[in-house]
């Protein structure tokens, strides 16, 4: 004869198991509802961030090329100069301002992408790797 204490043990684990293995795919789709959710949330944010800066560009753009105009114009009728000499005094301001942003841009030291991350898990693979020679 067996012992039922036994059998039972036997009988609960496996449905202990299963419910424990639902809840925890519960919990895992709770999560991944709660992370669409924000995914939506930041995607709305980042769209109407996006339209406001497009509109502030936008807006730069046309207050400066009104600036341009003006300053033309004044050098024409204020300083006596021809439209040709003041365009081109215009265009050299802005090569000289173009020329200038690029040196800036080319002294600058830009990460590359996920440098920390593949840092990090350079360290992890040498740590895995020294382990595995020491472990007899």
């Amino acid at each position: 004869m067996s012992d039922p204490r036994t059998e039972a043990s036997f009988v609960g684990i496996p449905s202990r198991l299963s419910g424990l293995i639902t809840e925890l795919l519960r919990h895992v789709l709770s999560l991944g509802a709660l992370a669409a959710e924000e995914t939506r949330l930041l995607i709305r944010q980042s769209l109407a961030a996006i339209l406001l800066i497009i509109a502030l560009i936008l807006m730069l753009m046309i207050s400066y090329v009104a600036g341009v105009f003006a300053a033309a114009a004044l050098f024409v009728s204020g300083c006596g100069f021809g439209w040709s000499a003041t365009l081109c005094f215009i265009s050299l301001i802005h090569l000289l301002l173009a020329g200038g942003f690029f040196l800036i841009l080319r002294m600058r030291r830009m990460p590359r992408p996920y440098e920390a991350t593949s840092a990090e898990l350079q360290r992890d693979f040498e740590a895995i790797g020294g382990a595995s020679r020491r472990a007899p």
